[in-house]
Parts: C-alpha cells; sequence; structure tokens
C-alpha cells in the first residue's frame, strides 16, 4: 500500500505580529506598597525559551500591556527608581490570552531584589470570550485516532461532529452550538486553513501538521473579539511548535494492529473467517527536530509525518 508523507520545515526569526496571529498578552498594573500606581517603569518582558525581550514603560495610571507575545514561558522585571526590583518568573502564557501580571514595588533600591515564583491560577478578567485550551500536554498524552488533534477539537463543550455535506469538503466536520458547519475559522499561524466546507485542511490521511507539529490551539465558540471574523460558529487558532534555544526532537511509530485486538462478539468465527478477528495493519511513521541556528536569534523546526 502507498503511503503518503509530508514534511514541513520552519523557520523562525523575530517578527511583529497583528491581528489573528498566534499569539497572546501580558498586561497589568505596578503600583506601590499603599496601592499608588507607579508611572514610568520600566517593564522587561523576557521568553526564557528563546530569549526575545520587551521593552515598556508604564503609563501615568501605572498600566503596561504588551500585545502580540509568541505563546510560551515569560519572566517579568520591573525597575523604578527609589523602588526595589521586583521580579516574576515562570508566567506561561497560552494562544490568544490575556494574563493579568499586575506587581507591586518595595521602597528600596534598583540594587535590592523582591523575586516572585508562586503564580495564581489565570483568570480571565479582560474579555467576555468563551471557548477552551488544548495545550500541548492534552496534544502529546491523549490518544487520537490518526494522530489527528482535530479530534481533541470535539471534546470542546458545544462541539458536535457532523457527517460532510459533500464529497469534497475532506477533513473533520463539526457544527459549534447549533451553527452551520461553514461557518467555522481554522487559523493555522494566522494563516486561513479552513475549506469552503468549515473543515480543517488536510492531506490524504484525514489530518494536517499531526500531533509533533502542534504546541497547542484554542477553539473560541462564542462573544471573541473583533480581530476574528467572517465566522459565526467559531475560531479555532493552531500554533505549530518552533525552535527554541535547546535542540530538541522525537521519533515515533504509530501502531495499530489486530493482533493487539481482543475479539469482538460479532466477528465471525475462526471457522469462516480464517483467522482469530480481522486483519487489520496501520503503521504512521515520523519525527520532529528543531533548535537553535543563532542563540536568541534565529530557530528552525522540521516536522515529518506518514
Amino acid at each position: 500500500m502507498a503511503h503518503f508523507r509530508k514534511f514541513l520545515f520552519s523557520l523562525a526569526v523575530p517578527t511583529l505580529a497583528f491581528a489573528q496571529l498566534p499569539t497572546g498578552t501580558i498586561l497589568g498594573v505596578v503600583r506601590d506598597t499603599s496601592g499608588a500606581a507607579v508611572p514610568g517603569a520600566d517593564v522587561v518582558i523576557a521568553n526564557t525559551e528563546n530569549g526575545a525581550t520587551r521593552h515598556l514603560d508604564t503609563g501615568a495610571d501605572g498600566s503596561y500591556r504588551a500585545n502580540a507575545l509568541a505563546v510560551g514561558s515569560y519572566d517579568i522585571k520591573v525597575q523604578r527608581e527609589g523602588f526595589k526590583t521586583a521580579e516574576r518568573a515562570g508566567i506561561k502564557l497560552d494562544v490568544s490570552q490575556e494574563a493579568v501580571v499586575n506587581i507591586d514595588l518595595e521602597v528600596g533600591t534598583a540594587q535590592q531584589t523582591v523575586e516572585v515564583t508562586a503564580q495564581a491560577e489565570a483568570v480571565n478578567t479582560t474579555n467576555a470570550t468563551v471557548g477552551s485550551l488544548v495545550n500541548e500536554q492534552r496534544v502529546e498524552d491523549l490518544p487520537l485516532n490518526g494522530r489527528n488533534p482535530v479530534a481533541l477539537t470535539l471534546l470542546q463543550p458545544g462541539v458536535t461532529q457532523t457527517s460532510p455535506t459533500s464529497s469534497g469538503s475532506g477533513g473533520t466536520t463539526y457544527s459549534v452550538n447549533g451553527a452551520p458547519i461553514r461557518s467555522n475559522a481554522i487559523l493555522l499561524d494566522g494563516a486561513w486553513m479552513s475549506t469552503a466546507y468549515g473543515s480543517q485542511v488536510t492531506y490524504v490521511g484525514g489530518s494536517n501538521l499531526g500531533v509533533d507539529g502542534i504546541r497547542e490551539y484554542s477553539v473560541l465558540t462564542n462573544t471573541y473579539g473583533p480581530e476574528y471574523g467572517l465566522v459565526m460558529g467559531s475560531v479555532t487558532t493552531i500554533v505549530s511548535k518552533s525552535g527554541s534555544n535547546s535542540f530538541h526532537g522525537d521519533v515515533f511509530d504509530y501502531l495499530r494492529n489486530s493482533v493487539l485486538d481482543a475479539r469482538n462478539y460479532f466477528d465471525p468465527p475462526t471457522s469462516i473467517l480464517g483467522r482469530r478477528i480481522p486483519l487489520y495493519q496501520r503503521n504512521q511513521f515520523g519525527g520532529a527536530f528543531g533548535g537553535p541556528i543563532k542563540k536568541d536569534k534565529t530557530f528552525f523546526t522540521g516536522f515529518m509525518n506518514s
């Protein structure tokens, strides 16, 4: 049997991001211990995976907002003359998330540092968007038939799988909150990936990047922002994996074989079938590898699925 193989190679460099890209936002207010706003504070937001940094100054009300940040783990450092340096470590930013991180500064010198590592559970307090996040752990750990991560979308509230209305639709079709299947948008790293029938663009195997190519994605099902338009059902924003300052990768053989299966009650007897259970053999081979080309500057990653 012939196999369809797909290889994807991506090159990552620091770029500006705009609406609908697979990014998140970190925002908050810097105050002193009395609760008064601290304007003009220097806020440095650093991505611990690739070394990218963002410098901001707090406004007159002490607020700061960093838009279009790549998903990942971040550290925040805040400095202001007359106050101790405040540091917050291990802030995890997910796709489409607005993470609120408020900073309190203590009176002292900049050479003194107050570091906070414990993080409270993130609660969305900035918008009324309804949706669910499929994070990297779920993508890697949950069993997926055919290693198609879109199957995890069907587990989200309000999502119902449907039968394709046309033989040319391809992919997995579903309805969200009763809306037509054409009312779904799927964005891969900000690029439109929906067919005219509302399903994801796929190869002949029915998947796209496969599990090893996707870091996480969010399914927005209601009251999402104006940057997501053109549909009234749902918006799925997928983030592909990218390289970092360390080399990482894997290889796999996803095996499904009738030798490992139990006999179904309705299977024909061995005397008729000629074997204990119907023959089924399927192997999906692939792998991924990524790392730095120039530390903190340029990265690469590649995926291959069969």
